[in-house]
C-alpha cells in the first residue's frame, strides 16, 4: 500500500502514559528549593566524570530554564539506573519516587533531560519525540489482526439433532438404560441422534447460511454416571473415556470422516468441541464415596513429590515424580480406564476434591466429580497435543475448547503452540476458540494475548444483545462494544470472537428474552439474530433456536431433540411463538426464525463489509431504542450503516455518518435511500423490533489530517493486578490511544519500543476516529522508558503520525504543568 504524507505533529513530549494514578512524590520544606539542585545516582559515572551517588558532584548540577524548572541533559547508555534530585549537594534534601530512588531504564543510547520542579517537587525525565513521517513509519502500517475465517456457525448437540441410524441407539451396551444410557423418555439420557442423522440434514443446516458446523464432544463417553435422582448419561459428550474414538451412540470414526467429506463438499467446515481439563469420573478417593470429596486447599495440604518434599505445581521448573499414596490430600484409586493409556496414571490428576468455583479450586478442583487433569505437568501437554494433532489430520477445521479458564495459563501457552505449529503444515486456516465463561473482556482477553488461542466465546455479546432485544436501552449495547479494543492484538481482534445468543449450558435465547415479559418473544428473538449477523464477530446459531425452541432453563432444559420427542417435559414446553412444542420433527425451512436467519445471513455473505468489516458506533442513547453503527470494508472503502430498534413502534435517530453528502441505498429492512448532509448527518427510521441496512454510494471521506497519541501527558504506566480464574495473573495493561479529530474512518497501527532501541514492535491496528489498543507491560521493569508510535492511514491513503512516551510504573513528568501551560 502506498501512502501520501499529509500531516505530522512534530515536537517533543514528556515521558507520558495513560490517565492512571501516578506515584505519590514526597513533599519537602520550601526553603530547600533555594539550595541549587543536581542529579545523583547510579548513572553519574556514565554521564560525567563523577563516581556514582556522589552528592558533591558539580558536573551533574541542574540549570533553571525560563519556566522555573531545573534541567540536566545527558546521553544515557543502555542500562538500568536509579537516581534522585538533591538540593544543596546533600542527600538530606533529596527527591525521587516518593522516598525511594527513581528508576530509569533504556535499551540504547538515549538523549534525556532530567527535570525537577521546585514548586511541585516533581522529579522526572523529558525526552525528545519523533513527530515527522519517515519511511520506517510506512513499514509499521499493518492490516487489523485477524485469526478467524468469517464463519457462520451452527452449534449442534449431535444426540439431539437427528436419528439417522437406530441400530446405534444403545451404543452396543445392551437394553438396560443404566448400562447403555439410552432412554428417549428422559431428558438426561441419550435420545438417539447420531452422525448419520447429521449427514442426512446437511442441506437443512446449509440453508441457514451456515459455513461451519460445531459439534458437541463426539468422543467415547462413560454412558452413565451418578445415582438416584442425580443419575444421567453422557449424551452431551463431556464425560470422555476414550479421546481416540467416536462415541458408539453417535457412530464410528469412519462415519465422522464421511461427515467431514460431505460437509466440505457443500462448502461447510466441521469444528470439534474438545476437552483437556478433565475426564469422566473414573477416580475415587480412599475414605470417600465415589469420586466426589470436599476440596482441600494447597495451604491445608501442599503437594509433595515422591520423597515427601512439598512443592507448588505452578512454580516448578522441573516437574517431580509423585506418589499416589503420599503426594495428594486424598489417596486416588482408579475405578475405570481411559484412552490413551498414559492418562490412567492417577498422579496426572489434581486429586484435591470438588471445585468450590472460587480461588485456586477453579483450576485445581474436580468438575463436579469429573477427574481434573494436572495440566501443570508437562506430560499432559504432550499427551493432549498428540491426541488432538491426530484429529487435525482427520480433516476437521478447528476446535472449540471446553472449560478453558479451569486450566492453567502455562498449559495453554505450550499446547496452543504445538497445535498452531501443526496447523501450519496440515491446515493453515485451522482456528481455535475457547470457552471462558465470563462476560468481561478483561477476563477473556488474556487468553488471546498470552496464548495461541484464536479467540474466546463472546459471553459479553450474549448478555448485551439478549438484554437489548428484551428491551434495555441502546446505551447498554454501546457500553459493551466500548470494551472491544481490549481484544485487539497484532494477530487478532474482536471480529474473531464467535458470538452467540444462547447455548446448551445457560439456556436458549428465546427463554432469556421471554423473561422480560414483553409478550413478543418470537419477534425479539428474530431481532437478536439479525443483530448477531449484522454485527462484528462470527455468529453462532444454537441448534433448534431457528425453530423457535425456548426451553425452560439451562442445561438439560435447553437440550431438546429436533426429531419427534418422547420426553414429556420437552413435548409440553412452549415455543417462541406461544404454541406448544409437541412431538413431531422440527426441520421446517419456512419457520419464521429460520427464514429470517437465512435472509440476513445471505445479506451478510453477499457484502464483505458486513461479514468482515470494522464496526464503528454511530449512535446510542440512555433513553432511545435505536442503536446504530457503521460496518466498513477496508478494501472497498465503503460504509454500511446499520440501525436496530427494540421498541414496538417505529423509531427515528439522527446521527453523523462517515460519508458526507452521500446517498445511502437501503439494502435490508427499508426501501429507497437516505442522504447525508455536508457534516455527514442522516436521519434514519427503523421499523418496530427490526433492523435496517444502508450502503453509501460514495467512498469514505478523507481523514482530518491530524492525530494526537496518548500517552504523552507524562504520567506513569501503572501496573494493575487482578486474579483470573483462581490464578494470580498480573495484568499490567496500558491503554494507548489516538484522536483523529473528526468523525472519519482510518486504520491506525500502534507500535512501541523501549527508548534507545531501534526496533518497533506492533501492538495492533484499530479502526475509527478514536482508535485504542492495550499494551501488556507485565514483563517490562519499572522505570523503563517506552516510546509509542501511531501511524494512521485514511480512506484516501493519507498518512498521519504521532509519538508519545511512558515510564513503566513510575511518574517521570516533572514540569508537566508548566510545559502544557505554554502550548
Amino acid at each position: 500500500m502506498k501512502h501520501k504524507i499529509f500531516h505530522t505533529r512534530a515536537g517533543a513530549s514528556f515521558v507520558g502514559a495513560c490517565a492512571l494514578a501516578a506515584s505519590a512524590l514526597a513533599s519537602i520544606p520550601a526553603s530547600a528549593a533555594d539550595s541549587g539542585f543536581a542529579v545523583v545516582g547510579s548513572l553519574q559515572n556514565e554521564v560525567s566524570g563523577c563516581r556514582d551517588w556522589d552528592e558533591k558532584c558539580t558536573q551533574t548540577e541542574m540549570t533553571r530554564n525560563s519556566r522555573g524548572v531545573y534541567e540536566y541533559k545527558a546521553i544515557l547508555p543502555a542500562g538500568k539506573y536509579e537516581y534522585k534530585i538533591v538540593g544543596g549537594h546533600s542527600m538530606d534534601n533529596s527527591w525521587g519516587n516518593g522516598s525511594a530512588n527513581m528508576p530509569i531504564s533504556v535499551a540504547g543510547r538515549t538523549k534525556v533531560t532530567f527535570r525537577f520542579d521546585p514548586r511541585t517537587h516533581k522529579v522526572g525525565v523529558w525526552i525528545p519525540t519523533k513527530g515527522r513521517f519517515s519511511p520506517e513509519d510506512g513499514r509499521l502500517v499493518k492490516a487489523p489482526g485477524k485469526r478467524g475465517n468469517g464463519e457462520s456457525f451452527y452449534f449442534v448437540m449431535t444426540d439431539r439433532f437427528a436419528n439417522g441410524d437406530t441400530s446405534n441407539d444403545t451404543g452396543g451396551y445392551g437394553s438396560d438404560r443404566m448400562a447403555s444410557g439410552f432412554d428417549p423418555t428422559h431428558k438426561g439420557f441419550y435420545q438417539g441422534g447420531d452422525i448419520a442423522g447429521l449427514r442426512s440434514k446437511l442441506d437443512y443446516i446449509k440453508g441457514l447460511g451456515t459455513t461451519a458446523i460445531w459439534l458437541t464432544p463426539s468422543f467415547k463417553n462413560r454412558p452413565v454416571q451418578g445415582s438416584g435422582a442425580n443419575v444421567s448419561a453422557g449424551y452431551h459428550g463431556y464425560w470422555i473415556t476414550d479421546f481416540t474414538q467416536i462415541d458408539p451412540h453417535l457412530g464410528t470414526n469412519e462415519e465422522l470422516a464421511q461427515l467431514v467429506r460431505d460437509a466440505h463438499a457443500r462448502g461447510m467446515k466441521v469444528y470439534f468441541d474438545i476437552i483437556v481439563n478433565h475426564t469422566a469420573d473414573l477416580i475415587s478417593y480412599e475414605g470417600q464415596q465415589g469420586g466426589s470429596a470436599p476440596y482441600v486447599t494447597k495451604e491445608q495440604s501442599p503437594y509433595k513429590d515422591a520423597s515427601g518434599t512439598p512443592f507448588d505445581p505452578s512454580k516448578v521448573s522441573t516437574f517431580p515424580e509423585m506418589s499416589a499414596q503420599t503426594s495428594f490430600p486424598y489417596v486416588p484409586k482408579r475405578t475405570g480406564k481411559v484412552v490413551p493409556d498414559e492418562l490412567n496414571d492417577v498422579t496426572l490428576y489434581h486429586n484435591r476434591g470438588d471445585s468450590t468455583w472460587n480461588g485456586e479450586s477453579v483450576t485445581y478442583g474436580d468438575f463436579v466429580g469429573l477427574d481434573d487433569v494436572m495440566t501443570e505437568n508437562p506430560k499432559t501437554v504432550r499427551i493432549f497435543a498428540d491426541v488432538y494433532k491426530k484429529w487435525m489430520d482427520f480433516g476437521i477445521d478447528g476446535f472449540r475448547i471446553d472449560t478453558v479458564k479451569h486450566v492453567d495459563f502455562e498449559f495453554w501457552k505450550k499446547w496452543t503452540k504445538e497445535i498452531n505449529d501443526h496447523a501450519k503444515k496440515s491446515n493453515p486456516k485451522f482456528f481455535t476458540f475457547g470457552e471462558v465463561y465470563d462476560g468481561a473482556a478483561t477476563a477473556r482477553a488474556p487468553y488471546t494475548w498470552r496464548t495461541g488461542l484464536g479467540a474466546t466465546l463472546d459471553f459479553g455479546f450474549q448478555e448485551a444483545v439478549t438484554g437489548y432485544a428484551a428491551g434495555k436501552p441502546s446505551k447498554s449495547v454501546g457500553d459493551f462494544f466500548a470494551t472491544d479494543d481490549m481484544l485487539t492484538t497484532p494477530t487478532s481482534g474482536a471480529a474473531d470472537q464467535p458470538t452467540f445468543l444462547g447455548n446448551h449450558d445457560m439456556g436458549r435465547a428465546s427463554y432469556m428474552i421471554a423473561g422480560a415479559g414483553k409478550g413478543d418473544t418470537q419477534a425479539r428473538t428474530i431481532l437478536a439474530h439479525k443483530m448477531m449477523f449484522l454485527m462484528r464477530g462470527q455468529p453462532v446459531v444454537y441448534y433448534g433456536d431457528e425453530q423457535g425452541f425456548m426451553g425452560t432453563g439451562g442445561d438439560q432444559d435447553s437440550r431438546q431433540s429436533m426429531f419427534a420427542s418422547k420426553t414429556a417435559e420437552y413435548v409440553n414446553q412452549p415455543l417462541a411463538d406461544g404454541t406448544q412444542m409437541g412431538s413431531k420433527d422440527r426441520y421446517s425451512t419456512s419457520a419464521p426464525i429460520y427464514k429470517e436467519i437465512a435472509s440476513v445471513a445471505k445479506l451478510r455473505h453477499a457484502h464483505p463489509g458486513l461479514e468482515n468489516g470494522a464496526q464503528i458506533e454511530l449512535y446510542r442513547s440512555d433513553d432511545s431504542p435505536v442503536y446504530a453503527f457503521a460496518r466498513v470494508d477496508r478494501k472497498q472503502k465503503s460504509e454500511y450503516v446499520v440501525a436496530v430498534n427494540n421498541s414496538k413502534t417505529p423509531a427515528k435517530a439522527r446521527f453523523k455518518t462517515m460519508t458526507p453528502k452521500s446517498a445511502y441505498k437501503a439494502l435490508y429492512g427499508a426501501s429507497g435511500s437516505v442522504r447525508s448532509a455536508r457534516n455527514g448527518e442522516v436521519t434514519v427510521e427503523v421499523p418496530p423490533l427490526s433492523a435496517v441496512v444502508y450502503k453509501a454510494d460514495k467512498k469514505l471521506a478523507k481523514g482530518s489530517g491530524s492525530i494526537a497519541v496518548t500517552p504523552d501527558s507524562g504520567q506513569a504506566l501503572v501496573r494493575t493486578t487482578s486474579t483470573l480464574a483462581g490464578q494470580d495473573v498480573t495484568q499490567s495493561l496500558v491503554p494507548v490511544s489516538a484522536d483523529l479529530g473528526a468523525n472519519r474512518w482510518a486504520e491506525t497501527t500502534f507500535s512501541y519500543r523501549i527508548a534507545g532501541s531501534p526496533k518497533w514492535r506492533i501492538l495492533g491496528t484499530a479502526s475509527g476516529p478514536k482508535p485504542r489498543v492495550f499494551h501488556d507491560v507485565t514483563d517490562i521493569p519499572d522505570g523503563t522508558l517506552v516510546e509509542y508510535r501511531a501511524v494512521s492511514v485514511d480512506a484516501k491513503g493519507r498518512t498521519t503520525v504521532d509519538s508519545g512516551f511512558g515510564s513503566v510504573g513510575v511518574d517521570q513528568s516533572a514540569g508537566q504543568a508548566a510545559r502544557h501551560a505554554r502550548k
